[in-house]
């Protein structure tokens, strides 16, 4: 059976509670920005910040182009403007691609015990490898930074 986004945000946001990412994200959330130029830094500056929390190598951050997307090979994060959802979603991907190392595996579900590796890429609605997780994480994370657990 497979889990719709909703369902897979509400399971994240339970599962996901003690996530890493919560307090840089609640910091960004925090501060205002009164440029897109000055969000994009605080991005690159986000960027940094979860790559030293989940150990991983920064990914290249190049925005304003004509979507948002994740070049595993490059491992480069493009936004068509600088917005965090769009960046934590591809952030994830960037987190799904070093996952795929075996050394590494187990890192998307952030050590939650009993927790098969392969869970954020069971039941999902989407073809894509990762698409349902990278989008449920992403708003999952939002949430919590932003203290709603519903």
């Amino acid at each position: 059976m497979k889990m719709s986004i909703q369902d897979r945000i509400n399971f994240y946001v339970v599962e996901f509670h003690s996530s890493v990412a919560i307090e840089p994200v609640k910091e960004y959330l925090a501060k205002g920005y009164d440029d897109r130029l000055e969000e994009l830094e605080a991005l690159r500056k986000l960027g940094t910040e979860l790559a030293d929390l989940y150990q991983v190598e920064m990914p290249v951050i190049t925005c304003w182009v004509r979507d948002n997307n994740y070049v595993p090979e490059t491992r480069e994060i493009y936004l068509a403007e600088p917005e965090l959802e769009g960046f934590l979603h591809q952030f994830r991907h960037h987190l799904q691609n070093i996952e795929r190392r075996y050394e590494r595996r187990g890192l998307c579900t952030e050590g939650i015990k009993g927790t098969p590796y392969d869970m954020p890429y069971t039941d999902c609605v989407y073809a894509l490898r990762g698409e349902d997780d990278a989008i449920a994480w992403s708003k999952a994370i939002i949430k919590l930074a932003q203290g709603n657990k519903k």
